[in-house]
Parts: structure tokens; C-alpha cells; sequence
């Protein structure tokens, strides 16, 4: 009876794990984003805390799940992942509609940057993935990455840029606070749905494995 209350209980907490593991990550991604649009976290924060633990930590929650064979709670660190980087970028988005201001430059050059990576899959398959960068060089005191070109060299493009200095210029019509926070809600939805899944799965199949 002790054995089936302490696998009773280390269930509900594998699954409660599951169902909090997206949001929270999601939350962690976006306050420390927020407070290096409108505090005063240093760059490098930004990347530590707001990047790279979130995917850490879910990193770490799937490993944890698959190697119990929680298939599908390892499955949810997927969206999550996706979530928290939508969320990471909602907030530059929001404070240049909030405080962004739209100037019009002109297009000096517009250099094309080509990245191949390549990568092996389970079965020893290497794949290749390439990635085309824009830089565009402005006559304004800015200059915007972007992965398609947004003007031709001589052309003027609509800028909106932070007065602040403290988040990365985009292109009047590239901003999309609202349209993101949207797409982080729905991928942590989807992760939730799927640690909650994974949790009723493997409860399902411990008690099926259990002697009678």
C-alpha cells in the first residue's frame, strides 16, 4: 500500500512537472526580456536568462522524461522551447510599438550572408540546412539583419527604431508584438496539452505493468 501511495504521488508530481515546465520557461524568457527592454539588464543577461536557461532547463526536463520513457513529455519540451523563443522575442517587438519611432532611410548596400549547418540525425543521416541573412546598410544611423531583403540598394525603407537604444531596429511593417505573444500562447497551450497527455499515458501504463 506504502509502494502504491509513493508511486501514486511521484506521478501526480512527474505530471504537474509536465503541465508547469512550458509556462513557466515561457514566463522566464519573457521577464528577463522585459527587463532588458525596459530595465537595465546588460545584454549578456539577456542571452543568459532569457535564451539559454529556459532551454536548458527544458532540455533537461526532456532528458529526465525520456529516460524514464515518457515519450510524450519529452515531446512537449518541443513547443515549449518554441514558446519561450516567441515570447523572448514579443517583447522587442512590444516596446517598439510602444515607444519605437518610425524614420525613413535610404539603402547604401545590402549584403547577402549564405550559412550551411549541417547535422546527424539518429540513424547516422547528416542533413544540411542553409540559412540566408540580409544586412542592410542604411544611411541612418542604424543597420537591420533580416532573412529576406527588405529594399534594393537606393531605395527608401520605412525604420522603426527604439530612442532607447535597447532593442534591435525592424522594418515599420516587421512589427508584431501582439501577433507573437498569440503564437507563445498557443505553442505553451500545445506543450501543456501534451505533458498532460504524457502524464495520463505513463500513470496508464505503470498501473497496466503492476502485478495484480
Amino acid at each position: 500500500m506504502a509502494g502504491w501511495h509513493g508511486g501514486w504521488a511521484r506521478g501526480l508530481w512527474r505530471t504537474a512537472v509536465a503541465l508547469a515546465a512550458p509556462p513557466l520557461t515561457a514566463a522566464l524568457a519573457f521577464e528577463v526580456a522585459w527587463e532588458s527592454a525596459y530595465g537595465s539588464l546588460p545584454t549578456w543577461g539577456f542571452f543568459l536568462g532569457g535564451l539559454l536557461l529556459p532551454l536548458l532547463l527544458l532540455g533537461w526536463h526532456a532528458a529526465l522524461a525520456t529516460r524514464r520513457g515518457a515519450s510524450l513529455i519529452a515531446l512537449s519540451a518541443l513547443p515549449a522551447g518554441l514558446g519561450a523563443l516567441l515570447a523572448l522575442a514579443s517583447v522587442g517587438h512590444s516596446a517598439l510599438e510602444d515607444r519605437g519611432v518610425e524614420i525613413s532611410c535610404t539603402v547604401l548596400k545590402v549584403t547577402e550572408h549564405t550559412q550551411t549547418e549541417s547535422s546527424m540525425d539518429a540513424q547516422g543521416h547528416w542533413t544540411s540546412t542553409t540559412r540566408t541573412s540580409y544586412d542592410h546598410r542604411l544611411d541612418c544611423p542604424e543597420h537591420m539583419d533580416s532573412p529576406s531583403r527588405l529594399a534594393k540598394q537606393g531605395e527608401s525603407l520605412a525604420v522603426v527604431h527604439d530612442p532607447q537604444g535597447k532593442v534591435s531596429p525592424r522594418a515599420a511593417g516587421d512589427v508584431h508584438g501582439w501577433g507573437l505573444r498569440t503564437a507563445a500562447e498557443v505553442a505553451v497551450g500545445a506543450a501543456v496539452l501534451l505533458g498532460l497527455a504524457g502524464g495520463i499515458r505513463e500513470a496508464y501504463e505503470k498501473r497496466r505493468r503492476r502485478p495484480r
